[in-house]
């Protein structure tokens, strides 16, 4: 009786200290701390076009993932990821459904467009090197809402590329427009996970 009282006695012991020596996270301080940091802003530089004349505008692209699907995820996890992506898991190998808020510093002197934009599309992103913590590239598509008071038009599609260093922080991107008053957008890319 007395040795098993003492066994239970060393295994509660061992069991109480499991529980409280496990590491224990704060959700909140986590999602507050990562949603502050998708405030941050990628600098994007646009082509300002009527045929004659043209220009580069100066703006600002918020970087937004809402679903991201990995292709090398393990049996024991799912593939999809929702807002807060892992970066590893984006960068070997995903596809990414993706909303990019559009803002310029100043207004559109020659095409007409208004100054806030917002793009929706997908893309693909594989590694190039080091199973992508090094290098990545990224393929897409997209349509950009944008009024344009000239036209009346709404928007415009386009494709999408990108190349991306340094656990995928970091990048450029550049869209070709299927639209000769913005034929282009180049982008650095800063995203944080």
């Amino acid at each position: 009786m007395k040795r098993t009282f003492l066994l239970l006695l060393i295994v509660s012991a061992f069991i109480r200290t499991e529980i409280f020596a496990q590491d224990s996270t704060d959700y909140s301080k986590m999602y507050t701390s990562w949603a502050m940091m998708q405030i941050i802003p990628s600098p994007v530089i646009f082509q300002d076009s009527d045929g004659k004349n043209s220009k580069v505008q100066f703006g600002l692209r918020w970087q937004l993932i809402p679903l991201n699907i990995s292709f090398r995820s393990n049996k024991f996890t799912t593939p999809l990821q929702f807002f807060k992506i892992n970066p590893v898991r984006r960068f070997t190998g995903s596809m990414d459904i993706f909303v990019q808020p559009e803002w310029t510093v100043t207004g559109f002197k020659y095409s007409g467009l208004s100054r806030f934009g917002i793009s929706a599309g997908s893309r693909i992103i594989l590694p190039i090197k080091g199973d992508g913590e090094k290098m990545a590239f990224s393929l897409g598509g997209k349509y950009t809402h944008r009024n344009d008071a000239i036209t009346g038009k709404n928007g415009y599609w386009s494709a999408e590329g990108g190349i991306y260093f340094l656990f995928g922080f970091v990048g450029l991107q550049f869209s070709y427009n299927f639209d000769e008053r913005s034929r282009y957008n180049i982008g650095f890319f800063l995203k944080y996970f």
